[in-house]
C-alpha cells in the first residue's frame, strides 16, 4: 500500500491519539452523524497543506484544536501525520523507507510543519506531494459536500485539477518558477545596463586624474619618506616619556597602594573586634560580673551570720552537758569518738570538691549512728548537739562554695577590667596609626599629581599625533612603526620637531599644487574601471541566462501543451465510459476554452507575448454533458442526483488516466439510489486497482465493497473514538446499527 497509516493527535474531536492504517485497497469510515468521521478525511486534506479554513470548517486556526469538554479540558495543541511507503522511491531523492509528513498548530494560530522529524516550509511539502501527483488543487481529496465542486470551479481552476490529475502539474509549477527568474534577469538586465551607462561619464574623468595622480607620484613619496620619519620618531618619543613616567611613579603608586590597604585593614579592625559596640559589650560584662560579686558576698555575709548563731547554740549546748551527771558511756571513748570526728571534719572543710565533701558528711553521719546505736542513753543525752553540728558542717560547705565562687567572680572581673582598658589602649594606638598613614597617603598623592600633569601634557601631543597620523593615513594608507629609532636628546627636542612639522606642510602644498594629493582618484578608477569590466560581464551572462530560460520555458510549454492534449483526450475517453455507466448513455467530455482578445493585437505585442510564453489568465476547462433524453444547456440545470453521478464520473476517469497514490471521498455516495449505489462501489473495486481508497460513507454497498471497516463514535465526553472491524465481521453488522 502506498499510503500506510494516518495518525491524529487533538485534532477536533480526536482529542486523544487516534492511528488509522490502510493496509486494504479500500477503506471506509462510518459512524453515526457527528460522531466525528468527516474529521478524519479533513485531517487527511489539513496535513497535506491545505490553507484554506473554510474548506476545513474553520474560521482560524484554534478551531483545529480539541476544545475541551465536561469531562476532559482542552489541548494546546493539535498534530497529524501521514506515512507513506517509500520502498520503491516514489518520492525520489528521499532516502527513507518511510515518508513521514507532520504538521502542528498552536493556540497562537502558529502552523509548523515536519518531514521525518525535521521542520520544513510548506512550500518544500507542496513541491515533495506534486512529485507524486498530490497537487494543490485537492481533486485527491472530495470533502462532504464538494462532490460537484469541479463542476461549477472556473475555468481556470478545472485546468489546475486536471494538471495535478495527470501529473503535470509539477512542470507548471517549474515554469512559473522559470518565468519569475526570466523576469528578475531582465530587471538585472536592466539595472546593469543603467549602472554602467552611469559609469562612463565618471570613468572618462577619472581616467583623466589617474594621469594627474601618476604625475605627483614622485613627490608624494618624498612626502610620505618624511612624514614616516617625523611620525616613526613621535611614536617612539612616546614610547620611552611613557616608560620613563611609568618607572618614576611606580614606587610612590605601589606605597600608596600598600598605604591605603593598610589604613583599609585597620578601619575593619575597628569596625569589627575593636569597635566601639564590642566596648559596650565588654562594659555591660563588667557591670554584670559586679553584680553576681555583690551578690556572693551578700551570701558570704549570710552564712557568717548563721555560722556564729550556731556555734553559740553548740557552746551553750555542750556547757549543759557538762554540768550533768557522768554518764553511762566511758568518757575515755567518747572523747576519742569527738577527736576523730573533728579530725574528719576539719578535712571535709579544707576540701574544695563537692563530690568528696558530700562523701566524707555521709561517713561522718553513719559514723555518728554507729555510736549512737551502741551507747543508745549517750545518743538520746546528745541528740540536739549532733543535729546542730550537722546544720553547721552545711552551713560552712555552703560557706565555703560561695567563697570559692566570689574569687572566681574577682578574677573575671580583673581580667574583663584589664582587657577593656587594653582594647581602648589599642583603639586609641589604632585610630593615631590611620590618621599617620592618610597623612603620608596624602603626601604621595600630591607627588603623583605631578606625574598626572606630565602624562596629561603627553597625552595631549599624542593627540595632536594622533590627528597627524590620521591625515598621514588618508594620503598613504596605515603607516608601520615596528623597528627601533636611534633616538638621541637632540631628537626629541621641540626645536628639531616644529622644523620638520614645517618642512611636510611646505611638501604638502607642492603636492597638491601638482594636483597628486587627491589619492583616493587612483584607487576609484581602479575600482570604477573593474566595475565595469564586471557589469559587462554580467549583462553577457545575464542575456545568456534568459536565452537558457526562455529556451526551458518554451520546452516546458511544449511538454505542458502535448501532455495537457494528450491526457484531456484520455480522461474525455474515461470520463465517456464512466458516464455511461452512470446514465446508462449519454456523452460528456472535456474542452480547451481559447481566450478571446479584446482587440487586435500587433506584431510586436505577439512576439512578446510568443517569447516570455506568458500564459493568457482566461485559459481553461469547460464540462459538456448531454443526458440521454434530456437537453442540458448549462450545469446549473442538472438535478443534485445528477451533478453527483457527473462529478463522480469525471473524478473516477481522472484517478483512472493517472492513479494518485489515494483517493479521499467523504461522503461523495449520499445521493445515489440503490442502483447507482451498486455501479459505484462496483466503480470503486475496479479504481482501487491502482488507487487506494479511503471512504466516508453511510452506503451499505460502499460498506461491502471495504476490506476495513473503521467504525466512529462519540461518547458523552465528546471524543471521537475508533473501533476497526474487518470485512467478515462489518457484514454481520451492516443489517442493523453502525459498530459502537
Amino acid at each position: 500500500m502506498y499510503l500506510k497509516r494516518l495518525e491524529i493527535n487533538g485534532f477536533k474531536s480526536f482529542a486523544k491519539k487516534t492511528v488509522l492504517k490502510f493496509q486494504t485497497p479500500i477503506t471506509a469510515v462510518v459512524g453515526p452523524n457527528g460522531s466525528g468521521k468527516s474529521n478524519v478525511a479533513e485531517a487527511l486534506q489539513w496535513v497535506l497543506g491545505e490553507q484554506s479554513l473554510k474548506s476545513l470548517r474553520g474560521k482560524k486556526g484554534e478551531d483545529f484544536i480539541f476544545a475541551g469538554s465536561q469531562t476532559s479540558s482542552r489541548l494546546s495543541r493539535a498534530s497529524v501525520a501521514v506515512v507513506f511507503d517509500n520502498c520503491g522511491k516514489k518520492f525520489g531523492d528521499i532516502d527513507f523507507k518511510e515518508v513521514i509528513i507532520e504538521r502542528r498548530v498552536y493556540r497562537d494560530g502558529a502552523n509548523e510543519y515536519l518531514l521525518n522529524g525535521s521542520q520544513v516550509r510548506l512550500k518544500d511539502i507542496i513541491e515533495i506531494l506534486a512529485k507524486v501527483g498530490l497537487g494543490a488543487s485537492r481533486h485527491h481529496i472530495i470533502s462532504q459536500g464538494e462532490s460537484d465542486r469541479i463542476l461549477y470551479a472556473s475555468p481556470q481552476e478545472k485546468k489546475e485539477m486536471i494538471e495535478d490529475a495527470l501529473g503535470i502539474r509539477i512542470f507548471q509549477l517549474k515554469r512559473k518558477e522559470a518565468d519569475r527568474k526570466l523576469e528578475q534577469t531582465g530587471e538585472n538586465m536592466k539595472q546593469a545596463s543603467s549602472l554602467r551607462r552611469e559609469i562612463q561619464p565618471h570613468l572618462k574623468f577619472l581616467t583623466v586624474q589617474a594621469e594627474k595622480i601618476k604625475k605627483a607620484e614622485e613627490i608624494r613619496r618624498e612626502l610620505e619618506e618624511k612624514l614616516r620619519n617625523y611620525l616613526k620618531r613621535e611614536n617612539s618619543y612616546f614610547s620611552a616619556q611613557a616608560k620613563k613616567l611609568d618607572f618614576e611613579k611606580e614606587i610612590p603608586r605601589k606605597n600608596l597602594l600598600a598605604k591605603e590597604k593598610e589604613i583599609k585593614i585597620l578601619r575593619e579592625k575597628i569596625r569589627t573586634e575593636e569597635g566601639r559596640a564590642a566596648q559596650r559589650e565588654k562594659n555591660d560584662k563588667l557591670l554584670k560580673i559586679k553584680s553576681d560579686i555583690e551578690k556572693a558576698r551578700e551570701k558570704i555575709r549570710q552564712l557568717e551570720r548563721e555560722t556564729g548563731r550556731l556555734e553559740g547554740m553548740i557552746e551553750f549546748k555542750k556547757s549543759k552537758e557538762t554540768e550533768k551527771e557522768s554518764p553511762a558511756v566511758p568518757s575515755e571513748e567518747i572523747k576519742f569518738f569527738l577527736e576523730k570526728l573533728k579530725n574528719k571534719l576539719n578535712e571535709t572543710l579544707a576540701s574544695d570538691n563537692p563530690e568528696k565533701i558530700r562523701e566524707s558528711v555521709k561517713e561522718i553521719l553513719l559514723a555518728i549512728n554507729s555510736f549512737s546505736g551502741k551507747f543508745s542513753s549517750f545518743k538520746k543525752d546528745f541528740s540536739g548537739l549532733k543535729e546542730l553540728e550537722g546544720k553547721m558542717a552545711k552551713i560552712e560547705k555552703d560557706l565555703f562554695h560561695f567563697k570559692k565562687e566570689e574569687e572566681e567572680y574577682q578574677k573575671l572581673f580583673s581580667q574583663t577590667s584589664s582587657e577593656i582598658q587594653n582594647s581602648f589602649k589599642n583603639l586609641r594606638e589604632t585610630e593615631r596609626e590611620i590618621y599617620r598613614l592618610e597623612s603620608e597617603s596624602s603626601r604621595i598623592k600630591d607627588g603623583l599629581r605631578g606625574f598626572e600633569l606630565a602624562e596629561e601634557k603627553l597625552r595631549l601631543r599624542k593627540d595632536e599625533f594622533e590627528k597627524e597620523k590620521k591625515e598621514a593615513e588618508i594620503l598613504f594608507g596605515k603607516f608601520d612603526f615596528s623597528g627601533s629609532f636611534e633616538e638621541s636628546k637632540e631628537d626629541f627636542s621641540d626645536v628639531l620637531r616644529e622644523k620638520l612639522k614645517k618642512e611636510i606642510e611646505r611638501m604638502k602644498i607642492r603636492s597638491e599644487e601638482a594636483g597628486g594629493m587627491d589619492s583616493l582618484a587612483l584607487k576609484e578608477f581602479e575600482e570604477t574601471k573593474k566595475r565595469d569590466e564586471f557589469l559587462a560581464k554580467e549583462l553577457k551572462d545575464l542575456e545568456a541566462s534568459g536565452q537558457n530560460l526562455k529556451k526551458i520555458i518554451k520546452d516546458l510549454g511544449i511538454k505542458l501543451e502535448e501532455d495537457f492534449k494528450i491526457g484531456v483526450e484520455k480522461i474525455n475517453k474515461e470520463f465517456q465510459k464512466y458516464f455511461e455507466t452512470m446514465f446508462g448513455g449519454g456523452r460528456a467530455g472535456l474542452k480547451l476554452i481559447k481566450p478571446q482578445r479584446p482587440r487586435k493585437e500587433n506584431d510586436l505585442e505577439i512576439a512578446l507575448k510568443i517569447e516570455s510564453q506568458e500564459e493568457d489568465p482566461e485559459t481553461g476547462i469547460e464540462i459538456s454533458i448531454d443526458l440521454p433524453g434530456k437537453r442540458i444547456k448549462s450545469l446549473e440545470m442538472l438535478s443534485g442526483g445528477e451533478r453527483a453521478l457527473s462529478s463522480i464520473a469525471l473524478l473516477f476517469a481522472l484517478s483512472a488516466v493517472n492513479p494518485p497514490p489515494f483517493l479521499v471521498l467523504d461522503e461523495t455516495d449520499a445521493a445515489l439510489d440503490e442502483a447507482n449505489s451498486r455501479r459505484y462501489a462496483s466503480m470503486l473495486k475496479e479504481l482501487s486497482k491502482n488507487t487506494q481508497l479511503i471512504v466516508v460513507t453511510h452506503n451499505r454497498e460502499t460498506m461491502r465493497s471495504a476490506g476495513v471497516l473503521y467504525g466512529v463514535t462519540m461518547g458523552r465526553d465528546s471524543i471521537s473514538c475508533l473501533l476497526s472491524i474487518q470485512l467478515e465481521k462489518a457484514e454481520k453488522n451492516l443489517t442493523g446499527s453502525y459498530p459502537q
